[in-house]
């Protein structure tokens, strides 16, 4: 309960209770029923400015020995009768909006920690060939219902909606497996234009590694911040067993290729994978963060929750005293390969490299200073005219291998 990193791996695999008084009122509304899956429950900031987002709605949740409660107008985590004040991030009044063409936004932007989610394309072929990984259900695929895409006049429409409210500090865009142009990239660049065009923003993408790295080169050209391809497991046997789909069509080795090339054309601390906790064994996640750090990606550590529909909804949720020496190995290998750890912040979904300080026994005080200065207006306004310099100096020489390559 005193260490807030401790609090939010407790409050991620084992999720949290809420007492009567929430469940009855409308406190919550709505704040975690926008989007089913790994990102499904109510976000809480703990002390420290630490994000979570803590499963509720799921059968392991009644189980939790932690409760929410509000008394006298705050809320509190409570636990064996010790308690921690901590806050609450309300659902974003534009989840109860529709875009111009009728679509709910909070089917297709959804905002997590300090960030905005925007799935435009509603598919994943990995859905329903039986490919699907065994960790992800059907419901925790989003996009647009009853519509292949978004246009992007609604992208734009949902990202202007979201920075009115001011509940939002950069975007990011969620991609499934598409066949193929760069499986699924071609697709996403009338958005990113669009969002680069329209606001003044940061631009990360979640999407799978295209089949050649001329696509990488042309990611990052069209305006692109951070890439994420997530491996999600490390071990070879168990990737290709739990991963069906990935290993036919994309295969492990790509994934790693795919993430060493991104990581040569991004900025430091820019390109990221998850190794999701708890569906191997500890040392295989050890040996995957230490393969990812040493080319200079970011491993990102989802805590695996057994989702509802999903192959593995009764599987056992991970021992987090397992897991915490796991975190603080975390923090030390991105450290020690000197990535740049400042991109990762007010995340809820997983456990971030800077989150790993927490479970080094000194809570090592990792350039607090240039944190905070990321974390404020000027740091990120000045994050944002880096990246936009050093997309100049590059994107001439990107256009012109990309013209000039087969793809």
């Amino acid at each position: 309960m005193k260490n807030p990193g401790y609090l939010k791996l407790e409050l991620s695999s084992k999720g949290i209770r809420l007492s009567k008084e929430l469940t009855e009122g409308k406190d919550l509304r709505a704040a975690f029923l926008a989007r089913a899956g790994i990102g499904g429950g109510i976000d809480i900031i703990l002390p420290d400015d630490v994000w979570v987002n803590a499963p509720v709605r799921e059968a392991f949740t009644k189980e939790s020995p932690y409760l929410l409660l509000k008394d006298n107008g705050n809320f509190y985590i409570e636990k064996g009768g010790e308690r921690v004040e901590v806050g609450i991030i309300p659902p974003p009044a534009f989840y109860e909006k529709k875009t111009s063409e009728g679509t709910p936004f909070a089917q297709v932007g959804t905002v997590h920690g300090g960030y905005l989610t925007i799935t435009p394309i509603a598919s994943c072929d990995f859905f329903p060939s039986y490919e699907n990984c065994k960790f992800c259900s059907a419901n925790s695929v989003m996009g647009p219902v009853g519509k292949k895409a978004l246009s992007v006049r609604e992208v734009v429409e949902i990202v202007n909606e979201a920075f009115e409210e001011g509940i939002a500090e950069f975007v990011q865009i969620s991609l499934g497996y598409l066949e193929g142009d760069g499986h699924g990239i071609a697709s996403l660049e009338p958005y990113i234009t669009a969002i680069k065009k329209n606001f003044d923003t940061l631009l990360a993408v979640e999407a799978h590694p295209p089949d050649k790295d001329a696509w990488i080169d042309r990611t990052y050209a069209m305006g692109v911040d951070s890439i994420a391809y997530h491996l999600d497991i490390y071990d070879p046997e168990r990737f290709a067993n739990i991963c069906p789909g990935k290993a036919r069509h994309i295969g492990r080795d790509r994934y790693l290729d795919a993430l060493q090339y991104a990581a040569s054309i991004f900025p430091s601390g820019t390109v990221t994978s998850n190794l999701i906790v708890g569906l191997e064994p500890v040392e295989s996640t050890i040996e995957g963060i230490d393969h990812l750090a040493r080319m200079g990606v970011v491993p990102l550590l989802p805590i695996f929750k057994p989702l509802e529909g999903s192959d593995y909804g009764g599987h056992k949720i991970p021992d987090t005293e397992e897991i915490a020496p796991l975190l603080a190995h975390l923090y030390n290998a991105v450290k020690s390969n000197k990535i740049n750890m400042n991109w990762s912040k007010h995340v809820s979904i997983f456990i971030t490299p800077i989150e790993g300080r927490y479970f080094t026994g000194d809570q090592a005080k990792l350039e607090v200073t240039l944190y905070n200065l990321y974390k404020s207006k000027i740091g990120g306004l000045a994050t944002r005219e880096i990246a936009k310099l050093r997309r100049r100096l590059k994107v001439r020489e990107v256009d012109d291998s990309f013209e000039s390559s087969e793809l």
